[in-house]
């Protein structure tokens, strides 16, 4: 009997998960289970006509304009998931990589195992979330639920650490890098004078100390760009702030970007903002693409991948005069920053694809 895997992704976003997603299922080492997959979109329509994968779309609720999104989606996922483990004398597990609780809830009801992945720092997240009030309950909904959880799949060891504190039995917290990163890009390409930021424009980014950074930095080098890919609720706001610094001129937004290669290849520096992260995927398309990094020391992933400041420059998050310096130095310095890149680009086989879907689907493969 073949085994089934589950997989709980309610709310199709684009990015990085997706991304995550999308290898995983398309890996080899998915064609030993029955897959399905609860999603609001199927980015798998060539997979339809393969025997062992199957799509199950979840309501939107259009009607239902009180009530978020993400609950909506949520509570169609956990009808749909109910339905799936009727079926007692399958070989089921199920891995939910969103809304985990809604998951954790069907699966202790029908006792069955699951395995969640948590990527970011359900602390920080909380601490700097838009909507306090929704965080706090979601923190501590996450701090009950999380034990009954059979695994925990995190995608960075400060993502692990920061689970550690309220997760009972830490042996269930399993680091898992990213399963990412195709290849190793070997070309060298010729750099124009852009700083690229990879962001949604949300709180999280923290885009305001980016401006802030960058009008410093354009006082020294008055001939820079900053080109920023990505949407958010705080496009409007943003815009509005480059106006207020008299950067507008210098500052390109241009929302979201399915095929970021083009700005990689050309940006001079890449620079992350970010007040937390759970890995920051963003950054290891940079190193690759031989772009010097200057990121916030945030939690949990950017040390990890940037070898705690070896191979490409730290700072404090929200403090723009350190960001602003650290531009300025990475600027000034740039060969001793191409040196810190190539330092942390000898260390991207962490994140390959296929290292990864493999140690993804071994530690799946023991829950059975």
């Amino acid at each position: 009997m073949k085994k089934t895997l589950i997989i709980f992704y309610p709310s199709f976003e684009k990015g990085g998960v997706t991304k995550i997603l999308i290898n995983l299922i398309e890996s080899k080492f998915a064609n030993n289970y029955d897959l399905h997959l609860i999603s609001s979109k199927n980015p798998f329509i060539k997979l339809k006509k393969k025997k062992n994968f199957k799509f199950y779309k979840v309501d939107s609720f259009k009607k239902l304009r009180f009530i978020p999104q993400r609950f909506k989606t949520a509570f169609s996922a956990m009808k749909i998931l109910n339905h799936l483990l009727v079926n007692k004398h399958k070989k089921i597990v199920v891995h939910s990589m969103q809304s985990n609780i809604a998951a954790i809830l069907v699966c202790i009801l029908k006792k069955t195992k699951i395995i969640i992945r948590n990527s970011e720092n359900p602390i920080y997240s909380t601490i700097f979330s838009e909507n306090k009030f929704s965080a706090i309950i979601t923190f501590f909904m996450k701090l009950f639920f999380y034990n009954f959880s059979d695994g925990i799949v995190t995608n960075s060891k400060g993502s692990a650490k920061s689970l550690g504190y309220f997760v009972f039995n830490n042996r269930k917290i399993k680091t898992i890098y990213n399963p990412y990163l195709k290849n190793i890009y070997k070309k060298k390409d010729k750099k124009k004078n852009v700083i690229l930021n990879i962001a949604r424009l949300r709180k999280q980014k923290d885009h305001f100390t980016l401006l802030k950074a960058f009008n410093i930095f354009l006082k020294v080098n008055k001939n820079y760009k900053l080109i920023i890919l990505g949407h958010g609720n705080l496009y409007q706001k943003l815009k509005l702030y480059t106006h207020k610094l008299g950067i507008q001129k210098k500052v390109i937004f241009k929302g979201w970007v399915s095929n970021t290669k083009t700005y990689l290849k050309k940006s001079k520096i890449f620079v992350l903002s970010s007040i937390y992260e759970g890995l920051g995927n963003v950054l290891i398309d940079a190193v690759n693409y031989n772009i010097p990094c200057v990121s916030t020391n945030c939690p949990s992933g950017p040390s990890e991948i940037l070898l705690n400041g070896k191979g490409g420059y730290l700072v404090k998050p929200k403090s723009h005069m350190m960001l602003a310096k650290k531009l300025i130095f990475c600027n000034q310095n740039y060969k001793q920053s191409l040196e810190k890149n190539k330092l942390a680009k000898k260390k991207l086989y962490r994140f390959l694809v296929k290292s990864n879907t493999k140690n993804y689907f071994n530690y799946i493969n023991s829950f059975y």
